[in-house]
């Protein structure tokens, strides 16, 4: 039975996911709605039209027949000032194309895909939105296999390799990399979009994302 005392989190995805979600649910009463059962996700946003955020898990949410979710979950970031994070599994299996497009069409957002690199990403000054207390609480650095952005603006970018970068692949070796942006969490009308690039759910990721949806407060 949901705590009226703590905020509601809506989990977006295929199936049920199970793992890396008890310091979520410690805070949080976690709601999943998956993409794989016709309008789940769409109810249960109109069930929780005030909820404090929406993890987007899976990408299906970029498809031609989910188009009014996303029309949904635009307004409520933009109009009511909700906050939708593209994490998990996202940036495995989103192909760039379709992200590029729907960061440009569906949100006015000039956040573009970049680099598929391991390396270690910095928490920025620059980055606006968040108390100074939660800063504190989440990673100044740490090693990440991500999904990078770029043309993400400094008030927008909350981790990102800095320049003279190199990458920590064991494959490629430490070879010089792009100063790109790992996770973004940026202003989008009255609400907040976020994307975490990482791959491999590192901790310090998790950790940024309850600081974007406001659990670490």
């Amino acid at each position: 039975m949901a705590d009226p005392s703590k905020p509601n989190i809506l989990i977006f995805c295929n199936g049920e996911l199970e793992g890396g979600l008890k310091k979520m649910k410690e805070k949080a009463n976690v709601h999943q709605a998956s993409y794989n059962v016709p309008g789940e996700p769409s109810s249960l946003l109109q069930r929780f039209p005030s909820a404090r955020a929406i993890w987007i898990v899976d990408p299906n949410i970029v498809e031609p027949q989910n188009s009014e979710l996303s029309r949904q979950v635009v307004e409520y970031v933009k109009s009511r000032g909700g906050v939708a994070i593209m994490g998990g599994f996202f940036s495995s299996f989103i192909r760039p194309s379709d992200l590029n497009r729907w960061l440009s069409q569906s949100w006015g957002m000039p956040w573009r895909v970049g680099q598929y690199e391991r390396t270690t990403v910095l928490l920025q000054d620059s980055h606006v939105g968040l108390e100074a207390a939660t800063r504190a609480r989440i990673p100044a650095s740490y090693s990440s296999k991500a999904l990078f952005l770029e043309e993400v603006a400094p008030s927008d970018s909350l981790y990102a390799s800095p320049e003279g970068a190199r990458s920590e692949s064991f494959v490629f070796g430490p070879v010089p990399v792009k100063a790109q942006t790992s996770i973004a969490f940026g202003k989008c009308g009255l609400g907040w979009l976020g994307y975490t690039g990482d791959v491999n759910n590192e901790e310090g990721t998790a950790e940024a994302l309850l600081a974007m949806m406001g659990l670490l407060e």
